[in-house]
């Protein structure tokens, strides 16, 4: 594959003076890292506008395990059943479930 990592660093100083003397110095610092140039065969599996996304082609066994972890977790079987309403409705209007 013809991958390559492209790094950008961004960086914000402020520097400031209040009336009776004091310097503060406030520096924020964004790194950014990504991969460009896959073939375009990687390409071509990418979803696109309108499709769902489906764990089952498209993660690892341990990210699987992981997403059903969550569930499990955000859909708990033995809670009020006032707050397991309450957060099926949350979680699909969040995800477009119903």
């Amino acid at each position: 594959m013809n991958e390559r990592s492209v790094g950008r660093v961004s960086r914000i100083s402020i520097t400031r003076a209040s009336s009776d003397g004091t310097v503060s110095r406030t520096e924020v610092r964004i790194a950014e890292t990504r991969v460009v140039g896959a073939e375009p065969a990687d390409r071509a599996q990418e979803p696109t506008a309108g499709e769902c996304f489906d764990p089952s082609t498209c993660c690892s066994e341990r990210e699987r395990a992981m997403i059903a972890a969550l569930r499990a977790y955000l859909r708990p079987e033995t809670a009020p059943e006032c707050l397991r309403e309450r957060l099926r409705e949350c979680l699909d209007h969040c995800c477009g479930e119903r």
